[in-house]
Protein backbone atom coordinates (compact mmCIF):
# COMPACT_ATOMS: atom_id res chain seq x y z
CA UNK A 1 0.00 0.00 0.00
CA UNK A 2 1.06 3.55 -0.76
CA UNK A 3 0.08 5.70 2.19
CA UNK A 4 -1.01 9.33 1.70
CA UNK A 5 -2.96 9.93 4.93
CA UNK A 6 -0.26 11.30 7.21
CA UNK A 7 -2.44 14.22 8.33
CA UNK A 8 -4.56 11.65 10.14
CA UNK A 9 -1.70 9.54 11.50
CA UNK A 10 1.88 9.29 10.32
CA UNK A 11 2.66 5.88 8.89
CA UNK A 12 4.84 3.94 8.82
CA UNK A 13 6.65 4.79 12.02
CA UNK A 14 10.44 4.65 12.25
CA UNK A 15 11.18 0.95 12.86
CA UNK A 16 13.11 1.37 16.09
CA UNK A 17 10.04 2.89 17.80
CA UNK A 18 8.35 -0.50 17.91
CA UNK A 19 11.55 -2.03 19.27
CA UNK A 20 11.79 0.62 22.01
CA UNK A 21 8.17 0.07 22.99
CA UNK A 22 8.65 -3.70 23.01
CA UNK A 23 11.73 -3.48 25.21
CA UNK A 24 9.93 -1.18 27.66
CA UNK A 25 6.95 -3.54 27.82
CA UNK A 26 9.30 -6.40 28.58
CA UNK A 27 11.45 -4.72 31.18
CA UNK A 28 9.95 -1.57 32.76
CA UNK A 29 6.23 -1.23 32.03
CA UNK A 30 5.06 -0.68 35.59
CA UNK A 31 2.96 2.18 36.95
CA UNK A 32 5.14 5.31 36.86
CA UNK A 33 5.78 7.01 40.16
CA UNK A 34 2.92 5.31 41.97
CA UNK A 35 5.16 3.13 44.14
CA UNK A 36 8.49 3.43 45.88
CA UNK A 37 10.33 0.51 44.30
CA UNK A 38 13.11 1.21 41.83
CA UNK A 39 11.31 0.16 38.65
CA UNK A 40 8.35 2.44 39.35
CA UNK A 41 10.67 5.34 40.10
CA UNK A 42 12.59 4.68 36.88
CA UNK A 43 9.37 4.72 34.84
CA UNK A 44 8.40 7.98 36.52
CA UNK A 45 11.78 9.48 35.63
CA UNK A 46 11.13 8.65 31.98
CA UNK A 47 7.95 10.71 32.12
CA UNK A 48 9.66 13.61 33.87
CA UNK A 49 12.46 13.71 31.29
CA UNK A 50 9.94 13.67 28.45
CA UNK A 51 8.05 16.59 29.98
CA UNK A 52 11.25 18.63 30.05
CA UNK A 53 12.17 17.56 26.54
CA UNK A 54 8.82 18.69 25.15
CA UNK A 55 8.97 21.98 27.07
CA UNK A 56 12.27 22.67 25.33
CA UNK A 57 11.16 21.27 21.97
CA UNK A 58 8.25 23.71 21.78
CA UNK A 59 10.15 26.45 23.68
CA UNK A 60 7.73 26.82 26.57
CA UNK A 61 8.44 30.32 27.99
CA UNK A 62 9.79 28.96 31.27
CA UNK A 63 10.79 25.44 30.13
CA UNK A 64 8.90 24.25 33.21
CA UNK A 65 8.32 20.49 32.76
CA UNK A 66 5.44 20.53 35.23
CA UNK A 67 3.50 22.71 32.77
CA UNK A 68 3.52 19.90 30.20
CA UNK A 69 0.29 17.95 30.71
CA UNK A 70 -0.08 14.55 29.05
CA UNK A 71 -3.37 13.59 27.42
CA UNK A 72 -4.51 10.82 25.05
CA UNK A 73 -4.63 13.21 22.08
CA UNK A 74 -4.99 16.84 21.01
CA UNK A 75 -8.79 16.65 21.30
CA UNK A 76 -8.54 15.90 25.00
CA UNK A 77 -5.96 18.67 25.46
CA UNK A 78 -8.20 21.19 23.69
CA UNK A 79 -11.18 20.22 25.82
CA UNK A 80 -9.16 20.60 29.01
CA UNK A 81 -7.99 24.05 27.92
CA UNK A 82 -11.32 25.36 26.66
CA UNK A 83 -13.34 24.11 29.61
CA UNK A 84 -10.61 25.10 32.02
CA UNK A 85 -10.67 28.75 30.95
CA UNK A 86 -14.23 29.55 29.97
CA UNK A 87 -16.99 30.59 32.37
CA UNK A 88 -20.65 31.44 31.69
CA UNK A 89 -20.80 34.89 30.13
CA UNK A 90 -17.44 34.57 28.39
CA UNK A 91 -16.91 34.98 24.68
CA UNK A 92 -14.53 32.97 22.46
CA UNK A 93 -13.15 33.74 19.01
CA UNK A 94 -11.97 30.94 16.74
CA UNK A 95 -11.91 30.25 12.99
CA UNK A 96 -13.84 28.35 10.34
CA UNK A 97 -10.73 26.25 9.71
CA UNK A 98 -10.95 24.46 13.03
CA UNK A 99 -11.28 20.73 13.49
CA UNK A 100 -14.35 19.36 15.27
CA UNK A 101 -12.12 19.00 18.33
CA UNK A 102 -12.64 22.76 18.72
CA UNK A 103 -15.98 23.30 16.97
CA UNK A 104 -17.90 20.74 18.99
CA UNK A 105 -16.73 21.87 22.45
CA UNK A 106 -17.61 25.46 21.51
CA UNK A 107 -21.01 24.31 20.31
CA UNK A 108 -21.66 22.49 23.58
CA UNK A 109 -20.52 25.41 25.71
CA UNK A 110 -23.19 27.63 24.16
CA UNK A 111 -25.64 25.67 26.32
CA UNK A 112 -23.86 27.07 29.38
CA UNK A 113 -23.86 30.71 28.29
CA UNK A 114 -20.44 30.75 26.62
CA UNK A 115 -20.76 32.36 23.19
CA UNK A 116 -18.36 32.31 20.27
CA UNK A 117 -17.68 33.79 16.83
CA UNK A 118 -15.68 32.28 14.00
CA UNK A 119 -13.31 34.21 11.77
CA UNK A 120 -13.63 33.47 8.07
CA UNK A 121 -10.71 32.65 5.78
CA UNK A 122 -9.86 34.02 2.35
CA UNK A 123 -10.11 32.02 -0.86
CA UNK A 124 -6.64 30.59 -0.29
CA UNK A 125 -7.40 29.35 3.21
CA UNK A 126 -5.72 31.97 5.39
CA UNK A 127 -7.30 33.88 8.27
CA UNK A 128 -6.39 37.56 8.51
CA UNK A 129 -5.44 39.00 11.89
CA UNK A 130 -7.78 41.94 11.24
CA UNK A 131 -10.67 39.52 10.86
CA UNK A 132 -10.01 38.06 14.29
CA UNK A 133 -9.59 41.50 15.80
CA UNK A 134 -12.96 42.62 14.39
CA UNK A 135 -14.69 39.82 16.32
CA UNK A 136 -13.21 40.63 19.72
CA UNK A 137 -15.59 41.85 22.41
CA UNK A 138 -15.11 43.24 25.91
CA UNK A 139 -15.94 39.80 27.31
CA UNK A 140 -13.71 37.81 24.92
CA UNK A 141 -11.76 35.44 27.14
CA UNK A 142 -10.09 33.14 24.66
CA UNK A 143 -8.90 32.98 21.05
CA UNK A 144 -8.38 29.54 19.52
CA UNK A 145 -6.54 29.00 16.23
CA UNK A 146 -5.30 25.95 14.39
CA UNK A 147 -1.67 26.42 13.41
CA UNK A 148 -2.30 24.70 10.08
CA UNK A 149 -5.53 23.57 8.46
CA UNK A 150 -5.94 19.81 8.29
CA UNK A 151 -7.93 20.30 5.07
CA UNK A 152 -5.86 22.87 3.17
CA UNK A 153 -2.43 22.72 4.80
CA UNK A 154 -2.34 26.50 5.19
CA UNK A 155 -0.19 27.76 8.07
CA UNK A 156 -1.83 30.68 9.85
CA UNK A 157 -0.16 33.95 11.02
CA UNK A 158 -0.11 32.81 14.62
CA UNK A 159 2.64 35.12 15.86
CA UNK A 160 0.64 38.19 14.84
CA UNK A 161 -2.44 36.68 16.45
CA UNK A 162 -0.46 36.06 19.62
CA UNK A 163 0.65 39.69 19.71
CA UNK A 164 -2.95 40.81 19.30
CA UNK A 165 -4.11 38.61 22.17
CA UNK A 166 -1.31 39.75 24.44
CA UNK A 167 -2.13 43.41 23.78
CA UNK A 168 -5.77 42.76 24.65
CA UNK A 169 -5.13 40.53 27.67
CA UNK A 170 -6.87 37.56 26.05
CA UNK A 171 -5.80 33.93 26.39
CA UNK A 172 -4.45 32.41 23.18
CA UNK A 173 -4.86 28.66 22.61
CA UNK A 174 -2.93 27.21 19.67
CA UNK A 175 -3.79 23.82 18.14
CA UNK A 176 -0.59 22.34 16.68
CA UNK A 177 -1.95 18.89 15.83
CA UNK A 178 -0.93 19.39 12.19
CA UNK A 179 2.37 21.17 12.72
CA UNK A 180 4.11 19.55 15.70
CA UNK A 181 7.22 17.92 14.29
CA UNK A 182 6.60 19.40 10.82
CA UNK A 183 6.71 23.19 11.24
CA UNK A 184 8.87 24.75 13.98
CA UNK A 185 6.70 25.73 16.95
CA UNK A 186 8.17 28.35 19.27
CA UNK A 187 5.60 28.85 22.01
CA UNK A 188 7.40 31.84 23.52
CA UNK A 189 7.91 33.65 20.21
CA UNK A 190 4.33 33.01 19.12
CA UNK A 191 2.98 34.26 22.42
CA UNK A 192 0.64 31.33 22.96
CA UNK A 193 -0.65 30.80 26.48
CA UNK A 194 -1.74 27.25 25.74
CA UNK A 195 -0.57 24.78 23.11
CA UNK A 196 -2.37 21.51 22.36
CA UNK A 197 -0.46 18.80 20.52
CA UNK A 198 -0.82 15.21 19.50
CA UNK A 199 1.94 12.64 19.30
CA UNK A 200 0.78 10.35 16.52
CA UNK A 201 1.18 12.67 13.53
CA UNK A 202 4.33 14.71 12.79
CA UNK A 203 6.01 13.72 16.07
CA UNK A 204 6.03 10.12 14.75
CA UNK A 205 4.78 8.64 18.02
CA UNK A 206 1.99 6.10 18.56
CA UNK A 207 -1.69 6.87 18.89
CA UNK A 208 -2.98 7.60 22.38
CA UNK A 209 -0.37 10.28 23.07
CA UNK A 210 -0.65 14.06 23.22
CA UNK A 211 -0.62 16.93 25.62
CA UNK A 212 -1.19 20.51 26.63
CA UNK A 213 1.51 23.09 27.40
CA UNK A 214 0.38 25.78 29.84
CA UNK A 215 2.22 29.08 30.18
CA UNK A 216 1.64 32.08 32.42
CA UNK A 217 0.41 32.35 35.96
CA UNK A 218 -3.24 31.62 35.29
CA UNK A 219 -4.64 28.35 36.58
CA UNK A 220 -7.11 26.37 34.50
CA UNK A 221 -10.15 24.97 36.26
CA UNK A 222 -9.93 21.31 37.15
CA UNK A 223 -12.36 19.37 34.97
CA UNK A 224 -11.44 15.81 35.93
CA UNK A 225 -10.65 14.33 39.30
CA UNK A 226 -8.94 11.13 40.36
CA UNK A 227 -5.76 9.45 41.45
CA UNK A 228 -2.41 11.15 41.06
CA UNK A 229 -0.20 8.89 43.17
CA UNK A 230 0.64 11.89 45.35
CA UNK A 231 -0.88 12.76 48.77
CA UNK A 232 -3.58 10.13 48.39
CA UNK A 233 -5.18 10.93 51.77
CA UNK A 234 -6.42 14.31 50.51
CA UNK A 235 -10.00 14.29 49.21
CA UNK A 236 -9.49 17.35 47.03
CA UNK A 237 -7.69 16.92 43.74
CA UNK A 238 -4.22 18.45 43.82
CA UNK A 239 -3.92 22.05 42.69
CA UNK A 240 -0.31 22.05 41.51
CA UNK A 241 0.84 21.17 37.99
CA UNK A 242 1.00 18.70 36.34
CA UNK A 243 -1.34 16.86 38.70
CA UNK A 244 -3.89 19.67 38.48
CA UNK A 245 -4.87 18.61 34.97
CA UNK A 246 -3.95 14.91 35.04
CA UNK A 247 -5.84 12.08 36.69
CA UNK A 248 -5.22 8.35 36.50
CA UNK A 249 -2.40 6.30 35.09
CA UNK A 250 -0.63 7.80 32.11
CA UNK A 251 -0.03 5.95 28.85
CA UNK A 252 3.59 5.35 29.71
CA UNK A 253 4.03 2.80 26.95
CA UNK A 254 2.82 5.28 24.35
CA UNK A 255 4.94 8.08 25.80
CA UNK A 256 8.04 5.89 25.48
CA UNK A 257 7.14 5.61 21.80
CA UNK A 258 6.65 9.36 21.58
CA UNK A 259 10.12 9.92 23.04
CA UNK A 260 11.50 7.58 20.39
CA UNK A 261 9.70 9.62 17.73
CA UNK A 262 11.45 12.72 19.03
CA UNK A 263 14.76 10.85 18.78
CA UNK A 264 14.03 10.13 15.12
CA UNK A 265 13.10 13.76 14.44
CA UNK A 266 16.29 14.98 16.09
CA UNK A 267 18.37 12.89 13.69
CA UNK A 268 16.28 13.11 10.53
CA UNK A 269 13.54 15.71 10.47
CA UNK A 270 10.81 15.62 7.85
CA UNK A 271 10.09 19.11 6.52
CA UNK A 272 12.66 19.12 3.70
CA UNK A 273 11.55 15.75 2.33
CA UNK A 274 7.88 16.71 2.45
CA UNK A 275 8.57 20.07 0.78
CA UNK A 276 10.47 18.41 -2.07
CA UNK A 277 7.71 15.84 -2.57
CA UNK A 278 5.10 18.60 -2.48
CA UNK A 279 6.93 20.46 -5.25
CA UNK A 280 7.04 17.30 -7.34
CA UNK A 281 3.31 16.73 -6.80
CA UNK A 282 2.37 20.30 -7.68
CA UNK A 283 4.52 20.25 -10.81
CA UNK A 284 2.86 17.05 -11.94
CA UNK A 285 -0.66 18.30 -11.26
CA UNK A 286 -0.02 21.27 -13.54
CA UNK A 287 -0.15 18.79 -16.43
CA UNK A 288 -3.53 17.41 -15.33
CA UNK A 289 -6.17 19.98 -16.32
CA UNK A 290 -9.01 17.91 -14.88
CA UNK A 291 -7.64 18.20 -11.33
CA UNK A 292 -7.29 21.16 -8.99
CA UNK A 293 -6.07 21.82 -5.48
CA UNK A 294 -8.11 23.95 -3.11
CA UNK A 295 -6.42 27.23 -2.25
CA UNK A 296 -3.68 26.97 -4.87
CA UNK A 297 -3.58 28.21 -8.45
CA UNK A 298 -2.37 26.19 -11.40
CA UNK A 299 1.27 27.00 -11.87
CA UNK A 300 2.18 27.16 -8.20
CA UNK A 301 4.87 24.53 -7.90
CA UNK A 302 6.54 25.16 -4.58
CA UNK A 303 5.49 25.67 -0.98
CA UNK A 304 7.31 27.03 2.01
CA UNK A 305 7.02 25.10 5.26
CA UNK A 306 6.27 28.37 7.04
CA UNK A 307 3.17 28.92 4.89
CA UNK A 308 1.93 25.48 3.88
CA UNK A 309 2.28 21.92 5.08
CA UNK A 310 2.35 18.91 2.76
CA UNK A 311 -1.45 18.57 2.94
CA UNK A 312 -3.52 19.08 -0.21
CA UNK A 313 -7.25 18.82 -0.94
CA UNK A 314 -7.89 17.68 -4.51
CA UNK A 315 -10.91 17.68 -6.78
CA UNK A 316 -11.13 15.62 -9.97
CA UNK A 317 -13.54 16.94 -12.58
CA UNK A 318 -16.51 14.64 -13.17
CA UNK A 319 -15.85 12.39 -10.17
CA UNK A 320 -16.97 12.63 -6.56
CA UNK A 321 -14.21 12.54 -3.94
CA UNK A 322 -15.61 9.27 -2.64
CA UNK A 323 -15.37 7.71 -6.10
CA UNK A 324 -11.80 8.95 -6.57
CA UNK A 325 -10.82 7.57 -3.19
CA UNK A 326 -12.35 4.21 -4.06
CA UNK A 327 -10.49 4.05 -7.38
CA UNK A 328 -7.19 4.93 -5.71
CA UNK A 329 -7.77 2.31 -3.05
CA UNK A 330 -9.07 -0.58 -5.15
CA UNK A 331 -7.17 -0.08 -8.41
CA UNK A 332 -3.96 1.52 -7.19
CA UNK A 333 -3.65 0.38 -3.55
CA UNK A 334 -3.34 3.96 -2.28
CA UNK A 335 -4.66 5.32 1.00
CA UNK A 336 -6.08 8.86 0.95
CA UNK A 337 -8.75 10.62 3.01
CA UNK A 338 -12.02 11.65 1.40
CA UNK A 339 -14.99 13.66 2.68
CA UNK A 340 -14.99 16.53 5.17
CA UNK A 341 -11.97 15.48 7.26
CA UNK A 342 -13.72 16.49 10.54
CA UNK A 343 -13.54 20.18 9.53
CA UNK A 344 -16.94 20.92 7.95
CA UNK A 345 -16.75 24.71 8.15
CA UNK A 346 -13.44 24.79 6.29
CA UNK A 347 -15.19 23.02 3.44
CA UNK A 348 -18.16 25.37 3.66
CA UNK A 349 -15.76 28.30 3.30
CA UNK A 350 -14.16 26.72 0.23
CA UNK A 351 -17.45 25.63 -1.37
CA UNK A 352 -16.89 21.89 -0.95
CA UNK A 353 -19.23 21.17 1.95
CA UNK A 354 -21.52 18.85 -0.02
CA UNK A 355 -19.06 16.07 -0.81
CA UNK A 356 -15.71 17.27 0.53
CA UNK A 357 -12.41 16.57 -1.18
CA UNK A 358 -9.71 14.00 -1.73
CA UNK A 359 -7.02 14.83 0.82
CA UNK A 360 -3.46 13.81 0.02
CA UNK A 361 -1.09 14.30 2.95
CA UNK A 362 2.56 13.42 2.55
CA UNK A 363 4.97 12.12 5.14
CA UNK A 364 8.71 11.61 5.55
CA UNK A 365 8.59 8.02 4.29
CA UNK A 366 6.86 8.79 1.02
CA UNK A 367 9.11 8.63 -2.05
CA UNK A 368 9.33 10.35 -5.44
CA UNK A 369 8.27 7.12 -7.15
CA UNK A 370 5.09 7.09 -5.06
CA UNK A 371 4.32 10.64 -6.15
CA UNK A 372 4.80 9.58 -9.78
CA UNK A 373 2.41 6.70 -9.27
CA UNK A 374 -0.18 9.00 -7.70
CA UNK A 375 0.08 11.30 -10.71
CA UNK A 376 -0.36 8.30 -13.03
CA UNK A 377 -3.42 7.27 -11.06
CA UNK A 378 -4.99 10.73 -11.20
CA UNK A 379 -4.26 11.00 -14.92
CA UNK A 380 -6.12 7.71 -15.51
CA UNK A 381 -9.29 8.98 -13.79
CA UNK A 382 -11.11 10.70 -16.64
Amino acid sequence: MIYFDNAATSFPKPPFIAADIGEFLSTEAVNPGRSGFDLSLKAGQRIDKLRLRLARFFNHPSHDPDRVIFTPNATSALNIAIQGICEPGDHVVSTVLEHNSVLRPLHELQKFGIDHDLATCDERGFVEVDTIESLLKPNTKLVIVTHASNVLGTVQPVQAIGQLCKARGIHFLLDIAQTAGVVPVDMAAIGADLVAFTGHKGLMGPTGTGGLLVAGDGNLKITQWGGTGVRSAERDHLLEYPYRLEAGTLNTVGLVGLNSGLNWLANNGSAQVETELSTQLLQGLNDLPHTRILGLEKGETSILETHHTAVFSLLVQGFSPEKVGMILDVDWDMAVRTGLQCAPLAHAAMGTSEKGTVRVSLGPFNTPSEIDRLLDALESIK
